[in-house]
Parts: C-alpha cells; sequence; structure tokens
C-alpha cells in the first residue's frame, strides 16, 4: 500500500480501510482504519483513545486539523489494534485551500508519538482540479509531502541549533562589554574625571554596540536564508500574543480552523496546539520538541486566572469578526 509513513513497522503502523492513497474524494467522505494500541499509549503509560488528523495542502501547510476516537467494545482490551471511523466534511472555507493545491491534499494521521507515529495519506478532490489540468510540478510533489515535513522538521532543528549559538556568542559579548563598561566606571570614578568624558562615553555606546553584534546578525541573516523554506513552513510566530509563562508564548492564530490555540518555544523549537476552551493539550504543530506533565499544568493553571482566560476568549472573537 503506498502510504508514506515515518514508522518502519508494517505491523506497528495503521491500515486503512478506506479512502486509499490516491483515491478521489469529495466534500463528504468516511475516513476508517485499523490503528495499533501503542499508537494510543501516552509517555506516562495512559491510553489516549485519539488519534489526531490534519489536512495539508500542496505546500504542507495544514489548512484543518482535529482528532478522531477509536471505537471501544468488550473484545478491545483482547486486540492489537482499534478501528476508526470519521465522516470528514470539507467546508468552504478549506475550499480555497484545496483549490490553490489544484485538489491535490494530504491526510496526515498521528499517535502519541508524532514524530515515529504518522502517515501521510496523498487524496485527490476531483471537483477542485483546474479545467485545463494539473500542473507536473504539484503531481511530483504530491506524493513526497511526509518526505516534505520530515526534511523541514530536520532544517529546523538544525535552526534552533544554530540560532541557539548565536545567542551564546551575544550574551558572551554582553558580558565582556559590561565588564568593561563597570571597569571603566570604576575608573572614572577613581580620578574623579569630570561628567564631559562620561557623557563621550554613554554616546559611544549606541555605536559600539552596533558593532559588537555585526557578526552575530549578519550569521543570523545568513542561517535565516539557508533555512528560508522550513521558516517559512513553520510559520509566523507574532500573532495573537495572549501572555507568556516561562519563555513559552501563548498564541491564537488567526488563520487558523477549529478552537485551538499554540504554546509556543522558539528556544526549544515547541509549538504545541491547547484546545478552547478546556485547556488541554491536544497535539503539535509543526514542533521539534514536546513539553511535560507540569508545563501542561501551569498552562492550564495561567487560564484559571479571569483576567487570563478573557486575554484568550477575545483572541478567538477577532477571527470571527
Amino acid at each position: 500500500m503506498n502510504v508514506a509513513s515515518i514508522n518502519p513497522k508494517k505491523e506497528d503502523t495503521i491500515k486503512l480501510i478506506q479512502p486509499k492513497p490516491y483515491d478521489e474524494v469529495g466534500a463528504i467522505f468516511v475516513l476508517s482504519g485499523w490503528v495499533p494500541k501503542t499508537w494510543l499509549k501516552t509517555d506516562y503509560g495512559r491510553m489516549d483513545y485519539r488519534l489526531f488528523l490534519d489536512f495539508l495542502d500542496i505546500e504542507a501547510q495544514t489548512f484543518m486539523g482535529t482528532s478522531v476516537d477509536v471505537q471501544l467494545d468488550w473484545l478491545s482490551k483482547f486486540r492489537n489494534k482499534l478501528k476508526f471511523n470519521t465522516v470528514v466534511q470539507f467546508n468552504q472555507f478549506n475550499a480555497g485551500f484545496i483549490s490553490k493545491s489544484q485538489g491535490r491534499i494530504v491526510i496526515k494521521l498521528s499517535g502519541q508519538k508524532e514524530d515515529i507515529q504518522s502517515i501521510y495519506i496523498p487524496l485527490i478532490v476531483k471537483e477542485l482540479e483546474p479545467e485545463s489540468g494539473v500542473d507536473d510540478e504539484i503531481l511530483n510533489k504530491h506524493g513526497k509531502i511526509g518526505d516534505i515535513v520530515t526534511q523541514y522538521k530536520e532544517d529546523l532543528k538544525h535552526y534552533y541549533k544554530e540560532l541557539a549559538e548565536i545567542a551564546k556568542s551575544r550574551e558572551a559579548k554582553d558580558n565582556i562589554y559590561e565588564n568593561k563598561k563597570s571597569n571603566t566606571y570604576s575608573y572614572i570614578q577613581d580620578w574623579n574625571i569630570t561628567g564631559g568624558i562620561l557623557d563621550i562615553f554613554e554616546h559611544a555606546e549606541d555605536s559600539f554596540s552596533e558593532y559588537l553584534y555585526s557578526d552575530e546578525d549578519k550569521r543570523e541573516s545568513e542561517l535565516e536564508e539557508k533555512y528560508k523554506d522550513a521558516l517559512r513552513w513553520r510559520g509566523p510566530l507574532l500573532k495573537g500574543l495572549v501572555g507568556s509563562i516561562n519563555g513559552f508564548e501563548l498564541r491564537v492564530h488567526s488563520n487558523d480552523h477549529g478552537k485551538h490555540f499554540h504554546v509556543i518555544h522558539k528556544g526549544r523549537g515547541v509549538n504545541a496546539r491547547f484546545t478552547f476552551p478546556e485547556i488541554k493539550l491536544l497535539s503539535y504543530k509543526n514542533s521539534v520538541n514536546t513539553i511535560g506533565n507540569k508545563e501542561v499544568d501551569k498552562i492550564f493553571t495561567f487560564f484559571q486566572n479571569t483576567e487570563n482566560f478573557n486575554k484568550l476568549e477575545a483572541e478567538f472573537q477577532k477571527r470571527s469578526q
């Protein structure tokens, strides 16, 4: 079966019933199959009976996301795989993304360990193909979306690692500069030099600082150019800021679908989705790393504060205006 998967073990991957790869689907269709129980086991040993479902366009961008509950019965505990069955329905908000992809989309099904438990299923929405036919570039790209996503994630790992090294270089220069500045002031005070020299020193600070970080600025610019495709795929991190906790940014993206917000840590490469209004961890988007239970609890507690919750709710209201 031609399903792009990042899990090498055939017995430990999803078995699709429908649709099959490259099937033609309409605005409404049934998605069903069998998922290994191992995909439903969390890092903490508990079972989470959900699959995460994302719909990707030809640029590997998610235009719709949700979760699918597996079916449980009295035989479930004896089975190694559990059945899932859900009805997928596109709406007018999805049509633009699908049309731009010339009817070529990809379903991503993920378990609890997304990096090793995901499959990508290319599908065709025939009604939204252009009358003139589909571009060869899109046809060639359609079946490679899983590989593209994997490459982008790897690129982002390298990007964040190199970005952290640049930040350390800036910090090291900060320490050297502050020490020199402190020593200079001490020297001036010891000799009781007039305020005119102090004024010269203060005015020189801006130009000195600009020169101080010029090498780091150049390296960061080159780094962004090197990984520009992965950064474009990751998307902007500067919209809909609700608050921040211990380096995490809590954001609502205006172009997202569904009631979820993002918890982002740029330095750690984390981009987690949380449900609204429940404030529960849902899944990860284009994320290099994950977050722990204690951090999840802190985020939940943050929004127990009425003022913080109201700010979050206001961002969702902006999307509907």
